[in-house]
């Protein structure tokens, strides 16, 4: 097949996240099963317009605010010729309505429905306008089958008004060859880290604030906090006002290595995001040996076996972060039985898995183009 993959960003830009290396790590693989895969996304200042990567070629057009509108017209004017057998539309905050106008077999991809979270990162008026752009999706995607990455955000689909046999789950996954190369041990002292990206909605400051009461119990525990973002300038002063700084390390930008030997060295991984898709560093943690005790909203509810790989707490209940914190901090023994299980978790997961799965179900539902 010719297939033609559409995001916003490419798996290079400095921006990505999550949503782009799921779309990589599977379409490589597509790729070398003999597909040709060309991947489309905008512009970002020092990038060439055009490049092969791990196999995949990608091509740049446009800007970050308007490359759905300016998409349009380089589809029409540069790549129609190019008779893609598919195309793979990213469905992210602002969809970018493919099926409108290409009339080719069409499959969506979607993360989350960001819905409310949106408010905490965005302006009210760009928030309101990105909810009401989510909210067209049953409208525009109505006749596309669509690859949600968790059961939650097939349910959120659902509840918009997207037909429930057109929507399949397409599961994150890792790259466990490095998770099984890290031989490290675990910190002597009491250690928490999230890695990621530092944004609003990731809702670091609800950590923080906990950290006092849990102190006062465990006085030599260690916050550390890799990766970067907008919101980290604002984060690092948050904990200067809360007098903290002796117990929280920013580790700054950290290389896959350096990543999964952190993850694997600290006794919990904690994310109080508002909402995620699925959350991958949830697995690459369990992949590293490491509980996750996260919020208890879509996407983490799916990533997170409760009580059996990490814990779950109530977004903004900061008593119960505070609490299960210190019971899990202070039970070795519970930490040790979920790190087993985290481990047979994250074994689940292979990006080999999901790359043969799309293929599989884009096969059902366009029987056409398996034998193109």
């Amino acid at each position: 097949m010719k297939i033609l993959v559409v995001n916003w960003r490419c798996p290079k830009n400095p921006e990505m996240g999550g949503a782009e290396v799921h779309m990589h790590e599977i379409f490589k693989r597509v790729a070398a099963k003999g597909h040709k895969v060309t991947y489309a996304a905008h512009n970002f200042k020092g990038a060439p317009s055009k490049e092969m990567f791990e196999g995949v070629e990608i091509i740049r057009t446009g800007n970050k605010f308007l490359f759905n509108r300016q998409f349009k017209n380089f589809y029409k004017n540069h790549l129609a010729k190019e008779k893609y057998d598919l195309i793979v539309d990213d469905i992210s905050k602002i969809p970018l309505r493919i099926p409108d106008y290409i009339n080719k077999p069409v499959v969506g991809i979607i993360h989350h429905i960001h819905g409310k979270s949106l408010y905490k990162e965005l302006p009210k008026l760009l928030a309101n306008y990105i909810i009401r752009a989510e909210k067209m999706i049953p409208k525009v995607y109505r006749n596309t089958p669509i690859f949600a990455v968790s059961q939650s955000t097939k349910n959120e689909l659902i509840e918009l008004g997207q037909p429930e046999n057109k929507i399949d789950i397409l599961y994150n996954a890792i790259d466990h060859d490095l998770f099984d190369k890290i031989k490290v041990d675990k910190y002597e002292e009491p250690t928490i880290c999230y890695i990621g990206r530092i944004k609003k909605y990731k809702n670091l400051e609800a950590v923080i604030d906990a950290l006092p009461s849990v102190i006062e119990k465990i006085p030599n525990l260690k916050f550390k906090i890799g990766g970067s973002g907008d919101h980290l300038p604002k984060l690092k002063k948050y904990v200067d006002a809360k007098g903290l700084s002796a117990n929280v390390d920013f580790l700054g930008y950290l290389s896959e290595k350096e990543k999964a030997e952190e993850m694997a060295k600290s006794w919990l991984f904690i994310t109080m995001a508002l909402k995620e898709g699925w959350g991958i560093t949830v697995i690459e943690a369990n992949a590293a040996g490491t509980p996750v005790l996260g919020s208890d909203v879509p996407g983490l509810r799916d990533s997170i076996k409760d009580n059996v790989t990490g814990k779950l707490v109530e977004l903004d209940n900061s008593q119960q972060l505070q609490n299960v914190l210190i019971e899990l901090l202070d039970n070795k023994k519970k930490l040790q039985e979920m790190s087993i299980e985290a481990k047979k978790w994250a074994s689940n997961f292979t990006w080999d898995n999901s790359a043969d799965h799309f293929l599989k179900k884009v096969y059902e539902w366009y029987p056409a183009l398996e034998h193109v």
